[in-house]
């Protein structure tokens, strides 16, 4: 695509000039404004969005940054220019042999789609490798009310019900997270995850259930990253540290890194295999002097050029050469050093390189010749002379019939003598003024190569220290947690200590005390007081409640219930069809001894003891009742035959 009118930082909405290439054939779209592109990206889900430069579908970086949240999963914006160094799509194309007219949209959008399914270009990334999950309350409690508590815990519930969803979800695709959760009354008011995976990788979306939403997002790197489209088998500087274990560094011709390694088991045939597989050697280094007899014979292999110190490289000048990189260990920081080291060698003439190189020539092929020994005309002028035989052959010239004036031709050549001096004086002087332009630029760039290196270490420390403050605020986290639970533990401890104690000493029975008949409160009294199978539980208010929350009492198998206010008649039987009593305060009167609730053991067994003959009186009648009911419905169906067979006998 390309912009076809307006700009992302004028007033006026751009338009873009839109070219599809697909395996139903290709289309053309002159005029697509930036709605209907987004709209038409998440339609199709194309593989590749490819642009000139990201800065045409973006005002500012969070601009962007939200347009490629946007973008669905497994689509890339890619930049056909290339990454940080861009390089004109003019020159891209014409080595792509690919004609384009540069005043025509249409055009310029058809060389980038051209470009990128050649593998031309660098993927745009806003986003690090891990996933931010965040599943909040959807609805805000409120100020108030008589039933704000309730509705609180329901929400809350709904916030805990989902993480605790997510968090199946991640450990059943295998996905290695970290999660902070903020509890509050009946649940959790957020959780939040950090996903060690791309956000493709993660299959969750954003949306609600419920109380509860849920949010899925990349984590935002602190500053753009452009990677190769296609990575192709290029030439490499190879740092080789010999020994009991191997290592080995492989750097780009831009200096980046490749792949790093380091084994005990690794020979030498093992590291000449390695290096194959990811590029073509051109530069052999080591950071010891003299050369090991390995690192020469893995030189000898690929005919590469040697890199050697003229002596040993000191510890510090390996650590800040190896530092931008990162290593495991010292034998990885070693043999980054020396790739490193050969690199920092040939940058300069690498970079003269970049800039005088013509457009339908390879750099990394020119590099190359410069390595080897040419000069960098002689390595340009090599790769664009035609073979021999497609050479012009000069016009021979036939000697002149006549012989010029021999003064004549004398004046002339002192003329031009003349001539040749004054120029050669005034290239000297140019070249003395190059001399010192080109001084003044090394400077120049090793002061803003110096300041770039001060940068990525302040950043690099920034994002350590940050990355560190979240994780001892995620301990925290837990630590709060965790000594919450020892608290409710110890509570709960104390109080069944004091109770087995008051059941020794005789003064009575133990009885767990629920403030209501709700489900919230009888499983807060289920997790704090640890009601068990066969305990005597003791309801404050027993109004309220239904056959859902006496399922709860049903299912703890307590022995009794003794309220202190009227049942519902209904639940009541309920609870007696479940095998469990109902007992009146009257009938078994609770005291409180330490704060510990206790029953008399002798009125629990003859409360239970008349509880169970109302049980069997009830039984009884219900099933006369039922009887009753079998006759009389038998009754009725005789009548009705009787009925039918006298209105169908004759008369």
């Amino acid at each position: 695509m390309d912009i076809a009118s307006g700009s992302p930082l004028s007033k006026q909405a751009p338009s873009y000039a839109l070219f599809i290439i697909s395996g139903d054939g290709e289309e053309r779209h002159p005029m697509v404004s930036r709605q209907k592109l987004i709209r038409m990206i998440r339609q199709r889900a194309p593989e590749i969005v490819a642009v000139d430069s990201v800065h045409e579908l973006a005002a500012d970086r969070s601009d962007l940054v939200w347009l490629l949240r946007q973008m669905p999963p497994g689509t890339r914006v890619v930049q056909v220019t290339g990454g940080e160094r861009a390089e004109p799509l003019a020159r891209l194309a014409r080595r792509h042999r690919i004609a384009f007219d540069r005043l025509d949209p249409m055009d310029e959008a058809e060389a980038c789609a051209r470009l990128a399914s050649r593998g031309v270009g660098s993927v745009v990334s806003a986003f690090e490798d891990q996933t931010w999950i965040k599943v909040s309350r959807r609805r805000s409690p409120g100020r108030g009310g008589w039933s704000q508590k309730r509705y609180t815990r329901k929400i809350h519930g709904s916030v805990k019900a989902l993480s605790r969803e997510v968090e199946e979800r991640l450990r059943e695709e295998g996905h290695r997270f970290s999660i902070r959760s903020v509890e509050g009354i009946g649940g959790y008011i957020r959780s939040e995850f950090v996903v060690e995976a791309d956000r493709s990788l993660v299959h969750l979306h954003s949306g609600y259930r419920g109380d509860a939403q849920i949010r899925v997002e990349g984590v935002e790197r602190p500053r753009l990253k452009f990677e190769p489209l296609r990575r192709r088998r290029g030439y490499i500087i190879a740092g080789i540290d010999p020994g009991t274990t191997t290592a080995i560094a492989a750097l780009n011709l831009r200096g980046e890194l490749v792949d790093l390694t380091s084994s005990r088991t690794m020979a030498t045939p093992e590291v000449i295999e390695w290096l194959a597989a990811r590029g073509k050697t051109l530069l052999v280094a080591t950071d010891v002097f003299p050369t090991p007899g390995a690192v020469e014979k893995v030189k000898r292999a690929f005919s590469a050029v040697l890199s050697s110190p003229g002596s040993d490289i000191s510890a510090e000048e390996k650590i800040a050469l190896a530092r931008e990189y990162g290593y495991r260990n010292d034998h990885e920081r070693d043999a980054l050093a020396a790739a490193a080291s050969a690199f920092k060698r040939y940058r300069n003439k690498f970079q003269q390189v970049e800039r005088k190189c013509p457009p339908d020539l390879d750099p990394e092929e020119v590099k190359a010749l410069v390595v080897r020994g040419l000069s960098i005309d002689q390595a340009i002028s090599g790769m664009a002379l035609p073979p021999a035989e497609e050479r012009p052959t000069p016009p021979q010239e036939s000697p002149s019939s006549e012989d010029a004036d021999h003064s004549i031709l004398a004046g002339e050549n002192r003329r031009q003598q003349e001539q040749i001096r004054r120029l050669k004086e005034f290239v000297e002087e140019l070249k003395g003024e190059l001399a010192e332009e080109r001084a003044a630029r090394r400077r120049l760039e090793a002061k803003i190569e110096r300041l770039m290196d001060r940068s990525r270490r302040e950043i690099k420390r920034d994002q350590e220290i940050k990355i560190r403050e979240k994780e001892i605020e995620r301990l925290r986290g837990l630590l709060r947690q965790e000594r919450k639970v020892n608290r409710r533990l110890k509570a709960r401890l104390r109080r069944e200590k004091r109770a087995e104690e008051l059941e020794e000493e005789a003064v009575g029975r133990p009885a767990k005390v629920v403030a209501s008949f709700s489900r919230e409160a009888i499983l807060e009294a289920a997790e704090q007081l640890g009601v068990r199978k066969g305990d005597v539980v003791v309801l404050i208010d027993a109004s309220g409640g239904g056959p859902n929350t006496a399922d709860l009492l049903i299912d703890l198998e307590v022995e009794a219930v003794v309220v202190d206010t009227e049942m519902e008649p209904s639940v009541e039987g309920y609870l007696m069809d479940g095998g469990v009593p109902v007992l009146s305060s009257s009938e078994v009167p609770v005291r409180r001894v330490s704060g510990v609730a206790l029953v008399d053991p002798e009125d629990l067994e003859g409360a239970l003891a008349r509880w169970s003959e109302r049980k069997v009186v009830r039984d009884a009648r219900r099933k006369t009742e039922w009887l009753e009911g079998m006759i009389q419905e038998y009754r009725a169906e005789r009548r009705k035959d009787e009925r039918q067979r006298r209105k169908t006998s004759p008369e």
